[in-house]
Order: structure tokens, then sequence, then C-alpha cells
């Protein structure tokens, strides 16, 4: 962590240097405590030297915290998720212990380099290919930690610090205090605030208490993205109350009609905000993987035949076709309210009598069918044959599910 992330307007410098003043310094064996460097509402950060001179921030708990289970859960958290990682964009934890007036420390790595939100606010607008180059380990940070049960749920600009080590710029995501641990079954949090988050980075499950997993991260960065790309948040700056019913009932929002970018960026930004988990992104990986497509497309290479889908379904059944579909490895060409098409190239060895009895119980109620054409596919862009289901399907499509003889 660093002290340069919070480079405040006077005011607020002044109000730092005020609560410095009335804390007295910590003393902390085996480190020289310098200076409080941040506050907030569950603890204080000071910057402090090692013994062996490494420099570090250390964060301690706010003393009239230490007989709340939840600030203590929140510190637990963040301590196991911090040690379950080991990734060149995740804060590191150093150390760790408890203070003689029972306030729990926890020593993170002295992160030099501005936030993201301070790099936002001075340079607003951010070209696609910086932000690209800014999510890219990000994302592949926030799949680390998904691939051992954890959700962030706190993924924000302000959480996010832009240093450079001997590899050149790392961007370091911090603050695990909100993080989620699938696999424990210990005591959930129940912050004093009504929800867990800040309501500009949360996904609309957050807001309604309801389960998160993956999918709720990968909200976060769709909202991340916006901001950076258009230099303000998705849903302006409205009240909390405000920003919750526009995040679950409000149309998405186009980073293209804030500015001058190409419109096919709005595509995985506004997947990635779907209001329902089901439609998002399965992971963060697919997409930073649809980002980076838009952003910096590779040169298709023309048609080639593929397994396509087409699937005329209520809102429920399309999202559980949508996932069955991204879990073969299909990509979602097309996506509405009321249906979608996917496609899979032949050679990847999509297994289509699976993915037929995978769907086989989905298609009561609905229009589905499973058959060949031809597609260009370049990263998650798709153009051809394929998007024109009446060229490989019948017309009208039937109830229920229709599969191409050639693939019987």
């Amino acid at each position: 962590m660093s002290d340069s992330r919070n480079r405040r307007p006077k005011t607020t410098s002044a109000l730092l240097a005020l609560a410095a003043s009335t804390n007295p310094t910590p003393s902390i064996p085996g480190y020289h405590v310098e200076r409080m460097i941040g506050e907030g509402g569950f603890g204080q950060v000071w910057r402090a030297t090692r013994d062996d001179g490494t420099l570090v921030a250390i964060k301690i708990l706010h003393l009239e915290l230490i007989r709340s289970d939840d600030a203590l859960t929140r510190f637990e958290r963040e301590l196991a998720a911090i040690e379950r990682l080991d990734h060149r964009s995740v804060v590191r934890a150093l150390d760790h212990g408890t203070l003689d007036d029972g306030r729990p420390f926890l020593v993170l790595e002295y992160i030099e380099g501005p936030s993201l939100r301070e790099a936002i606010t001075e340079r607003g607008m951010l070209p696609p290919a910086d932000v690209l180059a800014i999510l890219e380990p990000l994302c592949d940070a926030l799949a680390a930690a998904h691939d051992v049960d954890l959700v962030h749920r706190d993924v924000k600009a302000s959480n996010v610090i832009l240093a450079t080590d001997a590899l050149g710029p790392r961007p370091v995501l911090l603050d695990f205090g909100l993080v989620k641990l699938m696999d424990h079954e210990g005591p959930s949090l129940t912050s004093s605030r009504s929800m867990l988050g800040t309501p500009a980075a949360m996904a609309p499950e957050q807001m309604r208490g309801l389960p998160v997993d993956a999918r709720t991260d990968v909200y976060a960065l769709g909202l991340l993205a916006f901001h950076m790309l258009t230099g303000a948040p998705a849903f302006g700056g409205a009240p909390g109350v405000v920003q919750s019913y526009l995040q679950v009932h409000g149309p998405r929002p186009r980073p293209s009609a804030k500015a001058d970018i190409d419109p096919a960026i709005d595509e995985p930004i506004a997947r990635a905000l779907s209001p329902e988990p089901g439609r998002r992104f399965g992971s963060a990986r697919e997409f930073i993987d649809a980002l980076a497509a838009v952003i910096r497309p590779r040169k298709a290479e023309g048609p080639e035949p593929v397994i396509a889908l087409y699937v005329e379904a209520p809102a429920a059944t399309l999202a559980a076709i949508s996932a069955i579909a991204t879990g073969e490895r299909m990509t979602i060409a097309v996506s509405a309210p009321d249906s979608l098409i996917a496609v899979a190239p032949i050679t990847t060895g999509i297994d289509t009598a699976r993915l037929v009895n995978r769907l086989r119980e989905l298609a009561d109620g609905a229009r589905v069918a499973i058959g060949r054409s031809e597609a260009a596919i370049c990263g998650g862009v798709v153009d051809g044959a394929a998007l024109d289901s009446e060229s490989w399907a019948p017309y009208p499509l039937p109830d229920g599910l229709w599969v191409d003889p050639a693939l019987r």
C-alpha cells in the first residue's frame, strides 16, 4: 500500500494530519512506525520501516471496533484472502499480529504509485489501449482469486494502485476487506451500512443481499472499464439510492455515448453490466478476452464451419441456456432480452450430443435450434451466415428443440 494514492485536497490532508495528531504512533516490535497515511471507518494505515529496511504499510483496526465481530471478521478475511493469493497484481501480506491494547494489525507491502482513481481524475478519459493494459492484469488477478473461491466484492478505481516494478507497469488490487470466501462457512459480514460495498461499484445482487460469485466481480469490472473509458461513473453521480435503482432497473450505459471510441466496445461492457448474473460473462477471463477482441482485434481469417445455436425463450430459460453455451466454449454472437445466437467452430471438437442432451430439458416453453453453418470469429465478435438463423434452421421455428438431422 502507498500514501501516494491518498493525494487529497488540502482540507482533507489537514483532517488526516489532525487525526494523526490525536492518535499516538503505535509501537510494533520489529518496525519503526513513521506516520499515518490513511484512515477509514474500520482502521488506520501507517507507513513504517521494518528492521531490515523494508518499507511497509501497516493496517490497524480502530480501538473502538476490537469488540465488533464484523470488524474482526473483515480483518481475518482480508488476511486469509491475501495469503491464498500469490499474484503480481495483488498486494502482498508480510506479517500480522495484535497490539498490546488488543488491536489487530496487518503488515502489507508498501506500493508506490497513484491510485487509478487519481489517474482518471487527472487524465479524464483513458484511451482504450491503456484501459486494456490496466484491466488485463487485474482480470488475471481476479480470475486467480475466483479459482480459489474468493470474490473481492469491492473492485473500484480507488482500490487499484498503478505501480511500477522491475518488470514494468504493475496495476495492483488492494483492500480485500469485503472478500467473500465461497468455501467458508463462518460468520457473514453484517456491516453497519445497509449494503456491503460502495453503491457506485456494486452489482445488483449485492444491493439486494443475494448470494455472490465470480460474476459479481465481473459486473464491477464492467463499471471500472466504463469509468476509465469515459472519465465518469457508469450511472452518474446520483445519490446512492438512485444509483441502486438505475443499476437494477435502468438501461445499460454505453461508453461510446460519452467518449469518442469504437461502438463495438459497448457490447462486452453492456454484457458485463447485465443486472442478471446469468447474462454476464461467466468469468473475468471471458470478459477481458471479449474486450480485447474489440479493442485489439486480430485479423479474421474468414468463415469456417461452426455449430450454431439459436434460442427464443423467457429470460430465466435464456440465462440458463446462455450459461450452458459458454460452458461448452461457444461464443455468444447475439444477445437480446428474449433470444440469442451462439457459435463454436467445429474444429474445437464441441460435443454436440452432450449439448443437445443438456438443452433438451430446457426446450419446453422455448424454441431452440442447433445446426451447422459458417462464421468468422474474431475474439468475441462473430460475422457470417450463422447470424441468419433462417439460413440454417427452419422458419418459422417450431416449439421445443430442433436439431439438424446431420448432427443426430
